[in-house]
């Protein structure tokens, strides 16, 4: 009797137990329809930060959100608290479909280990093994060096916050200076862009990929990004490049500044309408200027502490005794005199219409020059403020035409000398044999684009030119304050033929590097750095 009633305890008991378990488990299921971040709650949708989340406990019946990183970005910290990024247009750990997965994985705050079918590739260097396009793969067994990598590359150390759902998306949050300095870390240019009664939409293309922002009427702001599905099969360039969040976030906003001094900071006016205009240079003046002083604040910078290049207005007589009622427009004038050299620039209405002169006068030339020898050196276009690029290439532009075959030839010639180099700094072997060489030349003799693989091509053989430079010294040269006469305006023939004689000289490679950061500038994008207007403090990247 006792062995039946303990049978029956039994067998109550485990029909209970299925009965519970049946319950808990239809309970799940359900609970798994009703998770809000069900669809985005998986590896493809988080990429690797699907193995980051907290471990859920069995006996909770609501999940919590996902967690993601809280990604912070500005010029004075840098992204993430990194200043100097690698960035790489392959993701080099799986990204998934969030955008803000997918430019993670593509910035990287030490220079990448690749493994190319089961070797290892530091610092780009070993192309013998290295795939021709595909996707770069990092294993973490490896070795300890690509344990680190992948540590690094996937940016744990990041905190992290719920993630936020906004229509079928799971959101980090981020301010909108964080957003405009990914823009320009990337080199982004808008494409198109509305604002109306239903609300502000924006596309930027990069040189990473594609960046979309919507901002419809009585709802939050999101942020879209999407790699490049270009990139394949053709890649010949090494597989990362470095960018310094700071000089992105400088150049944007119109400052240039010494590398070697704290004493010479100076911004940049924006572009003016038609007329006359004399430039001013006025100490410490930024922080009362218009231009792209509230950027520079934004951005982490101290707009106090730079100077300012103003153009004030002048009438056309004040314009015409200046230049001595001629229609030359580059005067020789004695040091010290009130009058200068007259540059002809685009107005703010139209860019193709050039209808402002600016009258430099024998100071502010000066500033100019120090700012050329002083603009930061870079391996990728910049996006940047249109009015410090204006004027800089105005100036500039006669004595490049003038050295610009000069340069294209050095180019070809330092190909040829040391393909092993630039081989073992990433660059496809083949490339370099047949191609590299008259794609550099061609750039530099086409005086102007928009590319940034083109970009790269030149300034690494640059680099390779100059040989153990470091960035310090590519920083700054001398190059510019020591060039004798520069008085030019390049929409004059006749005194453009004459300068152009006068400059024709060997470039040493001062020079050469001055040079190359004009054609930088010629093939740079304008940013609208007034973006920050369209946009709310704070939105969802999704």
């Amino acid at each position: 009797m006792d062995s039946a009633n303990l049978a029956a305890a039994w067998l109550s008991f485990a029909a209970t137990a299925v009965g519970l378990g049946g319950l808990i488990q239809q309970a799940s299921a359900i609970n798994e329809q009703l998770d809000p971040f069900h669809a985005t709650r998986t590896v493809e949708y988080l990429g690797v930060w699907f193995q980051r989340q907290a471990a859920f406990p069995w006996w909770k019946m609501a999940k919590p959100p996902p967690q993601g990183p809280v990604i912070v970005a500005r010029m004075s910290d840098g992204f993430g608290g990194v200043n100097v990024l690698h960035v790489t247009r392959i993701p080099l750990t799986p990204p998934g479909r969030a955008g803000w997965s997918t430019i993670l994985a593509m910035f990287n705050h030490e220079k990448p280990v690749l493994h190319y079918g089961g070797g290892v590739v530091r610092d780009d260097a070993d192309v013998d093994i290295a795939e021709k396009g595909g996707r770069v793969s990092v294993s973490s067994t490896t070795s300890a060096d690509s344990r680190a990598f992948a540590s690094s590359a996937s940016w744990i150390h990041l905190d992290r916050k719920a993630l936020k759902r906004y229509q079928s998306h799971a959101c980090v949050t981020i301010s909108r200076t964080t957003l405009i300095t990914m823009l320009v870390v990337t080199n982004g240019r808008p494409v198109f862009q509305y604002s109306d009664a239903t609300g502000f939409r924006a596309g930027y293309a990069s040189y990473c990929g594609q960046w979309y922002i919507t901002w419809p009427i009585g709802q939050e702001a999101i942020v879209k990004f999407a790699a490049h599905d270009s990139i394949g099969q053709t890649e010949v360039l090494p597989r990362s490049f470095a960018q310094r969040v700071d000089r992105c976030g400088q150049m944007v906003s119109g400052v240039v500044s010494s590398p070697s001094s704290s004493n010479f900071a100076v911004g940049f006016g924006g572009r003016k309408a038609a007329g006359s205009y004399r430039l001013e240079h006025a100490a410490k003046g930024f922080q009362g200027a218009h231009s792209g002083r509230h950027l520079y604040n934004m951005l982490g910078g101290k707009a106090f502490q730079v100077d300012f290049m103003s153009a004030r207005p002048i009438s056309e007589d004040e314009m015409a005794a200046a230049v001595g009622a001629s229609n030359s427009s580059e005067i020789e004038i004695e040091s010290g005199s009130e009058s200068g050299i007259v540059l002809n620039l685009p107005s703010k209405d139209n860019k193709f219409d050039i209808s402002v002169r600016m009258l430099v006068p024998p100071h502010e030339e000066s500033v100019i020059k120090q700012a050329l020898d002083c603009l930061p050196w870079t391996n990728l276009s910049w996006s940047m403020h249109r009015g410090l690029r204006d004027i800089l290439l105005a100036y500039a532009k006669p004595v490049m035409d003038a050295h610009r075959a000069q340069l294209a030839s050095l180019l070809l010639r330092t190909v040829a000398k040391h393909p092993e180099v630039l081989r073992s700094r990433g660059w496809d072997p083949e490339f370099v044999r047949d191609n590299m060489g008259p794609m550099a030349s061609s750039a530099v003799l086409a005086g102007s684009g928009n590319s940034g693989d083109s970009v790269r091509v030149v300034t690494d053989i640059v680099a390779v030119y100059v040989g153990d430079w470091d960035i310090a010294r590519l920083d700054e040269v001398s190059f510019w304050r020591t060039l004798e006469g520069a008085r030019r305006n390049s929409s004059s023939p006749s005194s453009s033929s004459s300068r152009e004689r006068e400059v024709e000289l060997e470039l040493d490679a001062q020079g050469v590097v001055a040079l190359t950061k004009v054609f930088v500038l010629e093939w740079s994008q304008e940013f609208d750095y007034q973006l920050y207007h369209h946009l709310p403090i704070s939105m969802y990247f999704a």
